[in-house]
């Protein structure tokens, strides 16, 4: 087990230059352009405010290709973009307060902030500590309801999860508000953005519809073991617990107590499937694979603008619900 765990860290801090040599596309728009520019820090977000704006909004996304919200570094070409934006839309929820500081930089109070997650009810993060005394595969977990095997020390995000994206339902309520506040910049399109809005609406209704179904062939519930902790609101939906995470702070280094346990909780629930992310190396994922005697899949939390399991929200969330519960999916094709 020894050297599995060696090579386990070394393959995860690997990650970060195999992120860095991945393309970008920040998709930097014609200054002359006359259409209203807004910023956005993650691909849905870029992604809904594109719906919803159509030809009439330019957006550019900060995160763009595989980097991620957890530790986002601007570019030059980012400052830019933000100076000439009349708005960055972010997450908020401790996710990406880093937004604060960049548009202080590039224009202070002439460039608006809005934090998308004070838009909707955020779920609340419940983690339980657990005692370092006790061995990996002897950990009783509290009965929280939701996560099991966290120690609460080594989660970066607060009280409140910030991952909301992942929930179609709190989805479209953002979505409906961005059509607000885009027409408060450009009032003459404020009919054709709430339009967009609500015919963007019925794509999210629909998979949401896909959801409940999903669910209800997992009634009894499950437990899974995932990379990081980002699937909280999809989870909750699906009725599938999280037994532990290999990776407990995205983008910091493991602990050998958090591989252990993760390899534990995998064997413990019988769980054979090793889940990747678009932005992780997955070496790690194939590594822990051959411990729990199982294979990797990805599974896409959506915070990169990347990702193979599809181009769109609806086609990577799609992606995510066949490969948690495809026998909710039978007949169609898979992943």
């Amino acid at each position: 087990m020894r050297w599995l765990i060696l090579v386990l860290v070394t393959g995860v801090l690997g990650a970060g230059l195999y992120v860095g040599l991945m393309p970008s596309s920040g998709r930097t728009t014609p200054e002359n352009s006359g259409r209203l520019r807004v910023t956005a820090t993650i691909f849905p977000i870029a992604e809904w405010l594109r719906e919803v704006g159509g030809p009439d909004v330019d957006v550019h996304l900060l995160c763009a290709g595989v980097s991620n919200p957890h530790h986002f570094e601007p570019k030059p070409q980012d400052i830019s973009e933000v100076t000439r934006s009349r708005a960055v839309f972010a997450v908020g929820l401790g996710l990406d307060e880093w937004s604060h500081r960049l548009v202080q930089n590039a224009g202070g109070t002439k460039i608006a902030l809005f934090e998308t997650g004070e838009w909707i009810k955020p779920k609340k993060l419940a983690m339980v500590t657990i005692d370092p005394a006790v061995k990996p595969d002897a950990v009783v977990p509290e009965k929280t309801g939701e996560h099991e095997g966290h120690d609460h020390a080594h989660h970066h995000h607060g009280d409140e999860d910030p991952h909301f994206w992942l929930d179609p339902q709190r989805a479209k309520i953002v979505v409906i508000r961005l059509a607000t506040e885009l027409a408060k910049f450009s009032p003459k399109d404020a009919a054709a953005y709430m339009q967009r809005a609500e015919a963007y609406s019925k794509k999210l209704n629909e998979l949401d519809a896909r959801i409940k179904t999903a669910a209800k062939t997992n009634l009894g519930g499950r437990k899974m073991v995932t990379f990081h902790d980002a699937y909280g609101y999809l989870f909750e939906r699906l009725n599938i617990q999280v037994a532990a995470v290999v990776q407990v702070s995205p983008g910091v280094e493991p602990a050998t107590r958090d591989f252990s346990i993760a390899i534990a909780k995998m064997k413990e629930i019988g769980q054979k499937t090793v889940f990747t992310e678009p932005a992780g190396n997955p070496k790690v994922a194939q590594m822990l694979a051959v411990e729990v005697g199982g294979t990797s899949a990805l599974l896409d939390p959506l915070d990169t603008e990347f990702s193979e399991a599809g181009k769109t929200y609806i086609e990577r969330m799609t992606y995510n619900l066949k490969t948690l519960v495809p026998e909710a999916f039978v007949g169609e094709k898979s992943p």
